[in-house]
């Protein structure tokens, strides 16, 4: 949804951020929680105008959880 611009770095990083940041996150699968963990931090910045992970990073991360 990033790729696609139908969702901000912002909004995917805060959804994933509450999950994470839980006291005993109820997360059993250990994919969906190191996913969660990549895609709090996807809108952390390397530069006032750059973001740490680029667009790349992102397509890497979805064909290899994808398999």
């Amino acid at each position: 949804m990033i790729l696609q611009g139908k969702l901000t770095r912002e909004e995917v990083a805060d959804w994933a951020s509450e999950y994470v940041m839980q006291d005993e996150p109820n997360i059993s699968e250990e994919t969906v929680w190191e996913l969660l963990q990549i895609v709090s931090g996807i809108d952390l910045k390397d530069s006032p105008n750059e973001y740490l992970h680029v667009e790349q990073d992102i397509i890497d991360w979805i064909n290899k959880y994808s398999n």
